[in-house]
């Protein structure tokens, strides 16, 4: 089944049947992150060596765009703390790429969401379960869990009309409670 229309075209849940259907690409764009979570693969270190610089970066968009790709995907580590963020995001909004942000949201401001609401990226927000499931896995590097702060981006970017998807890691800690 295919609409046979250009991705550009469709909105994100329509994206798999597009008529040029294209890969989207997830982007480790830092190592860097404020947390410390237990089952993390990223952030070894917690700095952003490593990173692409901004120029590297935008030439990358610009493969990206050249290839067609539809959609860009920010991850880290905790994209948020990569200091030209906004600037590499809003620049593949210009050259025609979807932009999705995926965060811890403990770093979500009034000041992000309404950037994030006026630009209308999509956002990912990790967050496990309720808080006793969430806090056993992703607390900050002082060991202090981060659920609240969680929930307080949440509140934010809802507030602001953010479009935002709850991400979770799916794990045994939640097994045996019950759907409410």
């Amino acid at each position: 089944l295919r609409y046979g229309r250009r991705s550009a075209e469709l909105p994100s849940s329509l994206l798999q049947f597009a008529a040029d259907k294209k890969p989207v690409v997830v982007w480790n764009c830092t190592p860097a992150c404020n947390l410390k979570c237990r089952h993390c693969y990223a952030a070894v270190n917690g700095q952003g060596e490593g990173e692409l610089s901004t120029l590297e970066a935008k030439a990358m968009i610009d493969d990206l765009a050249a290839f067609g790709c539809p959609v860009l995907l920010f991850s880290g580590g905790e994209p948020c703390l990569r200091s030209d963020l906004v600037e590499l995001m809003d620049y593949a909004k210009s050259r025609g790429i979807r932009v999705v942000l995926s965060t811890n949201g403990t770093l979500i401001t009034d000041e992000w969401a309404r950037f994030l609401a006026e630009e209308g990226f999509l956002v990912g927000v990790s967050i496990d379960g309720p808080r006793d499931v969430h806090d056993r896995y992703r607390r900050d590097k002082g060991g202090v869990p981060t659920f609240d702060r969680v929930i307080e981006g949440i509140r934010k970017m809802y507030a602001h009309g953010v479009e935002y998807n709850l991400m979770a890691t799916i794990s045994s800690a939640g097994e045996g409670r019950s759907r409410r």
